[in-house]
């Protein structure tokens, strides 16, 4: 009896660390970003899109369940009014991810999609994932932006 209680202890610390990564690292991205460019990527190539004006807010939001996120943000681009979106993010071994989605169409630029999320003193840089799909709603990307922002 006394290693099945041991064993549930060491399960639910583990799952509590998991967890915890993924909550630091919402806290990490939270917050009011200025634009300094949006590039996009269609199969690769650049395309003439680059947005080097607006605002992006990922809300500080507190994890439900062990998914890391589930938060809101919004964005506004080259004064074309906010869009609202949901994030959703993930750290796994050295890697920061972030899922930018929308149920409903977005005008441009294509901001939804999956990022590796790099942070340095002056910039916080999402790297577009070239070809991610995501399979609960049956889409793939081929097209992909390249954001970098400052915090504001």
């Amino acid at each position: 009896m006394k290693n099945i209680n041991k064993l549930f202890i060491l399960v639910c610390c583990l799952a509590g660390l998991g967890c915890d990564k993924d909550q630091k690292l919402v806290s990490e991205i939270a917050g009011e970003y200025k634009v300094e460019s949006i590039i996009n990527y269609d199969n690769g190539q650049s395309t003439n899109l680059t947005i080097t004006a607006g605002t992006i807010f990922f809300d500080d939001c507190t994890m439900k369940d062990g998914v890391g996120g589930n938060c809101t943000g919004w964005y506004d681009v080259n004064g074309s009014g906010r869009v609202n979106f949901q994030y959703y993010t993930r750290k796994e071994g050295g890697s920061k991810t972030i899922r930018i989605s929308n149920p409903m169409p977005v005008k441009e630029p294509q901001i939804i999609g999956y990022y590796k999320f790099d942070k340095d003193a002056s910039f916080t840089l999402l790297n577009g994932i070239e070809g991610s799909t995501d399979a609960a709603n049956g889409v793939s990307y081929s097209d992909y932006s390249v954001i970098k922002l400052s915090k504001k």
